[in-house]
């Protein structure tokens, strides 16, 4: 009997995970996509490209800023309504982007597209977890997280399509169709909620993290592509420096600071927090080095580049039925650190491949790194959500979506630096370079298996399952 009421509650959280993903997939997509179509915009309302990065930058400092708030805006409104919301706002303003008729409108729309970003995907994830009894979090967050792993990747090449083929507003409609289904799903399978007592919204805490989060994501575009002068650097850093000290001061008397850091207190939480920002660092800079090394260092076309690139995405549709077979047998501790080393070996590999390795293995290699990046990230997710009480669940999502927005941006700027460091050391740029960054990446995400072996052998076990009676 407990099978046929079990089997049920599975498909309806399966569902839901799908519904819940629709909003990664949007956001994901968003944040990728439109750097492809950045010359037709330019072209299109006569303006400088470097302009047109304003719609890049901005959307990803506002989103970075606003992204605190989320936690107590879905305790104070209700995280269902407030997550509906932010879905029909983040369809509204990208139809609105669509339609721009020039450069002015197209940048305000995207900041508010930003600010509905930053309230979707947190609150997308807190209710993910509300709904998921622990025993299934892992497989739920590996089937919700599935967007957010093959968006960056499936981006560029669909936003080169697009532009190519057809004009630049599509790069803004496409992703429409994805958002309405998961929206009248995520409605018809959400279970009601009301606000939760909110405690006063921490205004001064707010303040100091938009300035932080705003100018550290200002810094990460910075070192991609230079768009500020010296003095305005220096003024950059000297906000955020300050805006950082009187955060830290702040924190230590706020009571309810809008971000919480005593979360990082608990085990589980602060090592999935540090050593899987880590670990998301070298993981999300591999993709972008890979691209690099087949177009420049090999001579391949670009849309040859993405479709081997596109290897890594595929991969995560083979993890999700080896996911908690995995974490069920060999627990986060062996996992995570395991893992870790095959995600290194598959990056060295990667590192030591040349215009003449032939093209099935190379493919089959990508293959391998892919599902190793799908496992980690989906188990660093897990983990970070595996002791977090329930009055504390607002407060989790929130810290842990920051600390995963900037390690997203790091990655990429810290790939893009260490090739143009490695140029400047001399390397030649079609392969040498490109495999000198991957092989510094390696070792971060080295340095990150090394850091997981502190979890004690049963940490989490309760979600992962690992040493639980078998069942005859």
């Amino acid at each position: 009997m407990s099978r046929t009421t079990a089997a049920p509650d599975e498909r309806r959280l399966l569902l839901l995970s799908l519904a819940l993903s629709a909003a990664f997939l949007m956001e994901t997509l968003d944040s990728t996509i439109l750097v492809a179509a950045l010359p037709a915009i330019a072209a299109d309302f006569g303006v400088p490209v470097l302009s047109v990065n304003l719609t890049v930058s901005l959307y990803l400092m506002v989103m970075a800023a606003t992204i605190p708030a989320s936690g107590w805006l879905a305790d104070r409104f209700g995280a269902k309504r407030l997550f509906l919301g932010a879905m029909v706002a983040f369809m509204v303003t990208s139809l609105g982007a669509a339609l721009a008729p020039n450069l002015s409108t197209l940048v305000a729309m995207r900041i508010l597209q930003a600010i509905a970003g930053a309230l979707m995907t947190p609150v997308g994830r807190l209710l993910l977890i509300r709904n998921a009894p622990p025993a299934q979090l892992a497989a739920a967050i590996a089937w919700m997280s599935m967007p957010a792993l093959v968006g960056p990747i499936l981006g560029p090449l669909v936003g080169g399509y697009l532009v190519t083929y057809a004009s630049w507003p599509w790069v803004f409609a496409v992703k429409l169709p994805f958002g309405l289904a998961g929206l009248i799903l995520a409605a018809r399978l959400l279970p009601a909620d009301e606000p939760r007592p909110a405690q006063r919204f921490d205004s001064w805490g707010f303040l100091y993290c938009a300035l932080v989060l705003g100018a550290a994501q200002l810094l990460l575009e910075q070192l991609v592509h230079r768009f500020l002068n010296a003095e305005q650097l220096a003024a950059l850093l000297l906000v955020m420096t300050v805006a950082l000290l009187l955060a830290v001061r702040h924190f230590r008397r706020c009571a309810t600071p809008v971000l919480d850091p005593s979360l990082l207190r608990l085990p589980l939480f602060r090592t999935a927090f540090c050593a899987g920002g880590l670990s998301r660092l070298g993981l999300n800079a591999l993709p972008f080095l890979l691209q690099l090394q087949l177009q420049l260092g090999f001579g391949w076309s670009a849309a040859r580049a993405g479709w081997v690139v596109l290897c890594i995405a595929l991969s995560a549709l083979l993890l999700k039925p080896l996911m908690r077979l995995v974490l069920g047998r060999y627990g986060f501790r062996r996992t995570l650190a395991g893992n870790a080393v095959l995600a290194v070996l598959t990056m060295v590999l990667l590192a030591g491949c040349t215009a003449n390795t032939p093209l099935p293995l190379l493919v089959l290699v990508v293959l391998v790194f892919g599902v190793s990046r799908s496992l980690q990230f989906n188990a660093i997710n897990t983990l970070m959500y595996a002791e977090i009480p329930k009055s504390r669940q607002s407060a989790s999502t929130a810290l842990g979506s920051v600390g995963q927005q900037l390690a997203m941006g790091l990655g990429i700027s810290v790939a893009a630096v260490l090739v143009s460091q490695l140029q400047q050391l001399g390397l030649t740029l079609p392969a040498t370079a490109m495999s000198g960054a991957m092989l510094a990446v390696a070792a971060l995400t080295a340095l990150s298996g090394w850091l997981f072996l502190s979890l004690a052998p049963d940490a989490g076990a309760v979600v992962s399952g690992a040493g639980s009676p078998k069942k005859a």
